[in-house]
């Protein structure tokens, strides 16, 4: 157990090193490479609308690729409607029996989809970069630019990238809103630990990676040469692998491959964290057994030649975590049977009691507590130091769930489990939250006032083109509106959620759609008394009159 716990002290020194005396990426020029996003589905309607909307107004040169794996919602529909506004989004259909067998085969189909429409040139296929994104997933506005950049894919041995990870909902004050207090202040305090253990411990681990040769690749925020996946695909048969962890995975093959894969986290990728104990125990006991699956890969790893001592090292230790855990779990309770049994609780008194104090300090408190200090220091998060103490001793008793996932990790895999189980989304069953019906004033007024739009495009000489990208972007843009208004609420932000309605009120006015900014302006007054709980009944409105205003839009001036 000493043995154990200093392996593990020492591997904490070194990422908490890293983290601090961080290399910072160099931006570049996103112009000089060809971008595409996936983006999996299995019943998303809830998030995707948002995710491609986001992507596509934040990077006019990304080609989006929505993969429908046969969802029996709405997804499909919605991304369809996004089409009609915007040509770079692309729907890709699957159907079962071949849908909904795994995310790494609905990635290797739509890997093939891009494959075929993009130019068989070597050349081109090396400029040309595929990342994934989750249905949740937003991307920091700088992300091209610094995967673009002289440490990423400006420099051409780079063949694979990973972003840092946020949680978007990490200000969320009420993440289970069909719950009472003590459940709302769980469900905060579960999201904080996610975000903090991407930001720091995760993020310090790539980093240690970069300098070891090992950055591991993540289900959201990797980015791929093209030509890399062809060399995977020429090797494996396909790019991603059936491991439940396809991610990892993926890297683990790159690096096999000889490819260098590298690690940004001035930039990052925005998903929802998760409120709920047992979606994140059922999500980690998936990681948790895919990246055990990937252990049968390190032989030809080895073999390949790519790997340098301390990357070596590192991966190993990586992959035998869970069996030191392990070892851990058993070998604690058996000592402190063994000290009872044979009278040797001398421990538990006297001044060798100081001894242990320390010892369990340093080796079980320290390396997790400090973590939450960072958070607040290095992340630069809006929370008081008591706050950051708070969040350093719950990230203590966090990382210690690790204790109960890899044992039912094991468990699935001696009985030969291999199915994949989505994650829900914090947005499914919320329909059951009361809302405000819309009001007769608001009813009065017309979705679009037509003749603007004309009057617009007269006074520029009848530019009917301008009026179009108008009507175009409003509808492509609304869904990110939307969530930006409902992120900003939910974290009870007053400046955040004043810059989201004046969005929405002035693009509305501009355009025309009289009722939608008329629900801006009145949620305004709800916003200046500060009653944030008017505003979360009233949100719904707001959604129902924009979604209805870009239909609208859509039936008048770009379908008809």
């Amino acid at each position: 157990m000493t043995l154990i716990s200093s392996l593990a002290l020492t591997y904490i020194s070194l990422l908490v090193h890293t983290y601090l005396v961080r290399r910072k990426n160099r931006s570049g020029n996103s112009e000089t490479l060809t971008w595409h996003v996936m983006i999996p589905c299995r019943d998303e309607e809830s998030v995707i609308a948002e995710t491609v909307s986001a992507a596509r107004t934040t990077f006019p040169g990304l080609h989006v690729w929505v993969i429908d794996d046969d969802s029996e919602d709405a997804t499909a529909s919605i991304v369809r409607k996004l089409q009609d506004f915007d040509d770079k989004v692309h729907l890709i259909s699957r159907r079962r029996p071949d849908a909904r067998t795994g995310k790494g085969h609905a990635l290797n189909a739509a890997y093939r989809v891009i494959s075929d429409a993009t130019s068989q040139d070597r050349k081109q296929r090396h400029g040309t970069v595929i990342g994934v994104l989750d249905a949740d997933g937003f991307l920091s506005g700088n992300a091209l630019d610094l995967l673009a950049g002289p440490d990423a894919f400006g420099e051409d041995t780079v063949g694979a990238v990973q972003l840092e990870v946020w949680m978007k909902n990490r200000g969320d004050r009420l993440p289970r809103p069909l719950s009472g207090g003590f459940k709302n202040f769980l469900g905060r305090t579960l999201i904080r630990m996610q975000d903090i253990e991407f930001r720091t411990s995760n993020s310090a681990m790539q980093m240690l990676r970069i300098k070891t040769g090992t950055v591991g690749m993540g289900g959201n925020g990797q980015f791929t040469r093209l030509s890399v996946l062809d060399d995977l695909d020429a090797d494996y048969g396909q790019p991603w692998g059936r491991k439940l962890s396809e991610d990892y995975e993926l890297g683990l093959n790159i690096i096999t491959r000889g490819h260098r894969t590298h690690y940004v986290p001035e930039a990052h990728v925005s998903q929802e964290a998760l409120p709920y104990t047992r979606r994140l125990l059922t999500q980690r006991t998936r990681w948790a057994q895919g990246n055990m699956e990937c252990a049968e890969l390190l032989p030809p790893l080895r073999r390949s030649g790519n790997l340098r001592g301390s990357g070596w090292a590192e991966i190993h230790y990586f992959m035998g975590q869970p069996w030191l855990l392990m070892a851990n779990l058993l070998l604690g309770p058996l000592l402190f049977v063994l000290a009872l049994t044979e009278g040797r609780v001398g421990f538990a008194s006297g001044s060798s009691v100081q001894w242990v104090a320390l010892l369990a300090a340093v080796f079980l408190i320290l390396p997790y507590f400090l973590w939450g200090i960072l958070y607040k220091y290095i992340c630069r998060e809006d929370i008081s130091l008591i706050g950051g103490i708070f969040y350093g001793m719950g990230y203590l008793f966090y990382v210690y769930l690790t204790y109960l996932y890899y044992p039912r990790a094991m468990t699935r895999m001696a009985s030969g489990q291999t199915s994949w189980a989505k994650t829900a989304r914090n947005a499914d069953g919320t329909s059951l939250l009361p809302t405000a019906a819309l009001r007769d004033e608001l009813l009065a007024l017309p979705l679009l006032d037509a003749q603007i739009i004309t009057s617009l495009a007269e006074e520029l000489d009848g530019a009917e083109d301008f009026a179009r990208e108008l009507v175009n972007t409003f509808g492509l843009i609304w869904p990110r509106r939307w969530a930006n208004l409902r992120l900003a609420v939910a974290a009870e932000d007053r400046t955040a959620t004043a810059d989201a309605l004046a969005s929405i009120r002035v693009a509305s006015e501009m355009l025309g759609a009289e009722r939608l900014a008329r629900g801006a302006a009145d949620l305004d007054e709800y916003l200046d008394a500060e009653d944030y709980a008017g505003l979360r009944r009233e949100l719904p409105i707001i959604g129902s009159v924009g979604e209805a205003t870009v239909e609208e839009i859509r039936e008048r001036f770009v379908t008809a």
